[in-house]
């Protein structure tokens, strides 16, 4: 190799692709310098020069247990909280779903902190594109499972919840190396795309989800693999079960219940059903739905009713009514004439009924009196 292509190399490895590791080298000279070297070629560069850093650049991987079968089988998940945009950038999340057969990543996406939220958006995403998958794989965070036992009756968490309606297993991990894949995957993107995202340009979570897709298909180019088996494990959407309803499913829901009036309270809303029976609603479990764009369902069974929604700020409000010296004296002599009046009926109606019974009991006597006379 001639002595100034190879002192490009080094200056470019010491400079713009410094701490970055062999094979992502490899990949930039091609791409963007137009240098095409072998892996190895490059390793002995950085071996050659940085001595210390070369353990981690160059650590051999450590094994992982055998692949499932099956695409579909196994859906390895976790969240890699990481100074994803530089050390200057705040860390964000990336949560990430591998895989297990494939090594393929199927969706992932940055949000501010690892929540709920952001694992059913993925799942959303998985299932519209994959169909349903046998089973999750995770850690036993409280995302994914409640800390007590009497929690996980009924829906549990959000995530049990929609894993249940989906049909999918949920499999919880007894230690993080249990879940090699998708610890060993963080690993792997936490080396790579915080440099890959300064070399493009990529410095927020927003621009960085915009363009997730592209560095998802970037990475399973280079590192997925074939299954043993073709076949697909994804069980197809059933009939009848559309985008809307899986949109639906991975939505967040909570519980209310109705009142007399056939309202619930949400956040700073208050929803009144409008139609069914209110003997039929009164007092029944409804589920809220809430969307990304912040539209609302009410389901209840498996019916959506209608309601209208009402923020409390625009309830009737009254004015508190305000004594004065000055009214106080009117005030006290009103109460005292509506006494008198309200006692004057009272009175009235006494004698009124008073009367009647004296002209009934003096009809009887007439009556009486001719009944003995006859006789």
């Amino acid at each position: 190799m001639e002595e100034s292509r190879r002192s490009r190399i080094v200056d470019l490895i010491s400079t713009k692709y410094c701490d970055f590791q062999p094979a992502l080298i490899c990949k930039y000279l091609l791409r963007d310098e137009g240098i095409d070297v072998s892996e190895e070629f490059i390793r002995r560069i950085v071996k050659a020069q940085d001595p210390v850093t070369r353990n981690v650049l160059l650590e051999e991987a450590h094994p992982l247990r055998r692949r499932r079968n099956r695409f579909g089988e196994l859906i390895q998940i976790d969240g890699s909280p990481h100074h994803w945009f530089g050390n200057m950038k705040e860390a964000c999340c990336l949560l990430a779903f591998i895989d297990d057969a494939s090594g393929k990543i199927t969706a992932a996406g940055f949000f501010p902190t690892e929540t709920a939220a952001g694992y059913l958006r993925l799942i959303k995403e998985h299932v519209l594109r994959y169909g349903i998958p046998l089973a999750f794989y995770s850690d036993r965070h409280s995302i994914f499972a409640s800390v007590n036992a009497e929690d996980n009756e009924g829906d549990g968490t959000q995530f049990q919840r929609v894993c249940g309606l989906l049909g999918i297993e949920s499999i919880l991990a007894l230690t993080p190396q249990a879940k090699g894949r998708v610890e060993r995957l963080n690993q792997t993107l936490q080396g790579r795309w915080p440099k890959e995202f300064k070399l493009r340009g990529v410095g927020d979570i927003t621009t960085a989800n915009n363009h997730i897709e592209e560095f998802i298909n970037e990475f399973n180019e280079e590192f997925a693999v074939e299954p043993l088996n073709k076949e697909d494990a994804h069980v197809p959407l059933p009939k009848g079960i559309g985008p809307e309803d899986i949109r639906r499913i991975c939505s967040p829901w909570e519980t209310r219940i109705l009142s007399k009036q056939l309202t619930c309270s949400y956040k700073n809303l208050i929803l009144q059903i409008q139609a069914g029976s209110k003997q039929t609603l009164r007092g029944k479990e409804v589920k809220i739905v809430e969307y990304d764009s912040g539209e609302l369902e009410v389901i209840y069974g498996e019916k959506l009713l209608p309601f209208k929604a009402t923020t409390r700020d625009q309830l009737k409000t009254y004015e508190p009514y305000k004594e004065t010296s000055k009214t106080i004296d009117y005030r006290l002599d009103e109460i005292g004439r509506r006494e008198l009046d309200r006692r004057a009926v009272w009175i009235a109606k006494r004698l009124a009924k008073a009367k009647k019974a004296l002209e009934l009991k003096e009809e009887i006597l007439q009556a009486a009196e001719e009944v003995s006379k006859e006789t």
